[in-house]
């Protein structure tokens, strides 16, 4: 197929046939249909740059939204650059930084601008985590049932607030929908679900605050009222990473465009991996049965400017097996890449593990060219000590072990910070909802706190008031007690030994320390200068190892990336597909996950799986099955060796 030449007023570009279409679309709805590494940011601002330059659109007309900071970012920066910074007017931005602004300007009124504070998710969190603990022990009080233990509480929490973010986004906000959406088996405390709903919505309220899921909610109220000025404001709308939105964004970009049929929606449906957030690659589905009648311009970008040819025939083969989809042949733009693909089986995942260090150690190029990849966190965080363990750089060596023991650390210097150091608002700020008290910042606006000053905030409200007096009680006590004693009254009193049950032998270290001093000021004087050193040696070996050192990402978080070397171990049945993928919708969203693996890597991938011993057989995952000419025969056992993990292996099966 040639490649066309496009002209702008400041020269030209070289596109292949489907970018030049996409890129040249004049009028109407279109669907882009981008597959791994066809450059859809590319086709996405010389799209805009064609609107403005070429068609004469008003750049102030035109918005492109995306999903993440970083991409509405980059995009916007790869748009100025190649026209010079010309055009400021063009909005870029997220769903939620786009729709924030717009409920804002809907609700201010002349010389007022409208308020909205949007809760951040640690103090949500704390919200949950708060009911919870009362749920759970009405429910032991009740039955007799055992404890869920703090951490347990934590987990259950982050689980309940992601089945509510889920229920918001799909539209099914009313206590009906919920009762039957909620997948009972799923989530905690199941049969209290709506009562708990209802509380955190009531929390929220309490204190002036939405969250974003509510923000999408709230704007397509505000977009559904007759005459408001956004209706038809934009002329072009273009949606980058379509695949991912959920209903509730569907249908306030809908309602946004107006009448408008100018909506050019760019995904690949084969990478829809967020259905726990509400993505549904259904929807593009949706989206194309809705325009097809109206000049529907369906381009499908099939170019592949990343992978070698075998890395993109194997993951072919994989997604292939997908029935919900739109049909697509990737293919490699430039044929002499041809790229290999490695299978590999291991009897014990020591060993395969073994192998992953075996294979980094004989690499000489750039530790950076090397990802790898897992299903889970979890497994993410083990290769990761076992690689420290080798003295191997990985871009997650500052979370190994280290989760919560600076925030409680933190908290205990903030606390005696506020009471030995002048009781400033930034300190009170840092220790009043921790652990959670409910005391809203407006109950603060001097900069200098005062007990008496919170007490008339919350004036008639009692429970509040005994939480605000059984703080400043704390704060006397410890404003007379030395460092020792007032770490370890923190500790067991105020409850910050309960609050970071993980951080117990950090302030363990941080109770001695604090025994060898007399003074409080002293103390806190030594101990900042000491984290601020600690913190500048740290960022600085940060820096220095992030341009030389493995990454190591989970499939969700791989997305849009991409690497010389891919790893992609541990693919086993029940680790993906997951256990708790049921449904074929969800079997097939887990094999999406494995194709986003696949298709990050650029000149060489590896895929390895355990097969466990006689008594604990483990199967590979039946996604490999179209692959399965691939894998070697041999099973690496304990008493050989695992060493030929190297991508120059003779021993490895390569599609060459």
């Amino acid at each position: 197929m040639k490649n066309k030449i496009l002209n702008f007023k400041d020269g030209s570009v070289t596109l292949n046939a489907a970018q030049y279409e996409a890129i040249t679309h004049k009028d109407g709805p279109a669907m882009i249909l981008a597959g791994p590494g066809s450059g859809k940011t590319f086709v996405i601002v010389h799209r805009i740059k064609f609107l403005i330059e070429n068609l004469g659109v008003m750049p102030s007309s035109v918005l492109v939204i995306t999903f993440t900071r970083s991409a509405a970012y980059e995009m916007q920066q790869r748009f100025m650059k190649i026209t010079d910074s010309s055009y400021p007017e063009v909005s870029f931005g997220t769903f939620h930084s786009i729709f924030y602004q717009i409920l804002i300007d809907l609700r201010s009124k002349p010389g007022k601008r409208a308020k909205l504070e949007v809760a951040s998710e640690s103090f949500k969190l704390k919200i949950m985590c708060d009911i919870l603990h009362r749920v759970n022990n009405r429910i032991y009080s009740e039955q007799k049932n055992e404890k869920l233990t703090d951490p347990e509480i934590v987990d259950a929490s982050k689980d309940i607030l992601s089945e509510i973010s889920r229920l918001k986004n799909t539209g099914s906000k009313n206590k009906e929908n919920n009762a039957h959406n909620t997948n009972n088996s799923n989530i905690p405390f199941p049969e209290y679900f709506l009562e708990i709903q209802d509380e955190y919505e009531r929390r929220l309220k309490e204190f002036g605050k939405i969250d974003f899921d509510d923000m999408i909610v709230e704007s397509c109220n505000e977009l559904s009222r007759p005459g408001n000025p956004y209706l038809n404001k934009y002329k072009h709308i273009l949606i980058d990473e379509y695949q991912d939105i959920n209903p509730m964004q569907k249908r306030a970009v809908d309602l946004l465009k107006g009448n408008n049929g100018n909506l050019f929606i760019v995904g690949d449906d084969d990478q829809s991996i967020y259905g726990f957030r509400g993505s549904d690659p259904g929807l593009m589905k949706l989206f194309y049965e809705e325009n097809k009648d109206d000049r529907l311009a369906l381009i499908k970008l099939e170019a592949n400017y990343r992978s070698g040819d075998k890395i993109i025939g194997a993951s072919n083969l994989v997604i292939d097996e997908n029935k919900l989809r739109f049909k697509k042949t990737v293919y490699a733009a430039d044929k002499s890449l041809r790229g290999h693909v490695y299978a590999r089986a291991y009897h014990n995942k020591k060993l395969q593990d073994l192998a992953v260090v075996s294979f980094i150690s004989s690499y000489k190029g750039n530790l950076s060219d090397i990802a790898i990849i897992f299903r889970t966190n979890s497994e993410c965080l083990n290769i990761a000590e076992i690689l420290k363990s080798y003295k191997i750089p990985t871009n997650l060596e500052n979370f190994i072990g280290r989760r919560g023991i600076d925030d409680a650390i933190l908290l205990c210097l903030s606390y005696m910070e506020f009471a030995y150091l002048g009781k400033k608002r930034s300190d009170f700020l840092k220790i009043m909802n921790k652990p959670l008290r409910y005391i809203s910042r407006d109950a603060v606006l001097n900069e200098t706190v005062t007990e008496a000053e919170v007490l008339r905030y919350y004036k008639g409200n009692k429970e509040r008031c005994n939480e605000i007096k059984r703080l400043f009680g704390h704060i006397r006590m410890i404003s007379h007690l030395r460092p020792g004693l007032c770490v370890r009254y923190l500790r067991k009193q105020v409850g910050i030994d309960k609050l970071y049950p993980g951080s117990q032998s950090a302030l363990d270290i941080f109770s001695k320390e604090a025994c060898d001093y007399e003074d409080s000021h002293k103390f806190i004087e030594d101990y900042r200068r000491k984290l601020e050193d600690n913190t500048s040696e740290k960022e600085a070996r940060t820096r220095q190892s992030n341009s030389n050192c493995i990454k190591i990402y989970t499939m969700h978080a791989s997305k849009g990336l991409e690497f010389r070397y891919v790893w992609l171990p541990s693919l086993n049945e029940g680790i993906i597909p997951s256990r708790s993928a049921v449904s074929d919708e969800s079997i097939e969203e887990e094999r999406r996950m494995l194709y986003v693996g696949m298709t990050r890597a650029k000149e060489a991938l590896i895929m390895s799986y355990i097969t466990g011993d006689d008594d604990n057989k483990m199967l590979p995952s039946r996604f490999l099955k179209p692959i399965k000419d691939l894998w070697i025969s041999k099973n690496y056992k304990d008493s050989e060796s695992s060493s030929g993990s190297s991508i120059s292996s003779s021993n490895s099966t390569s599609s060459r």
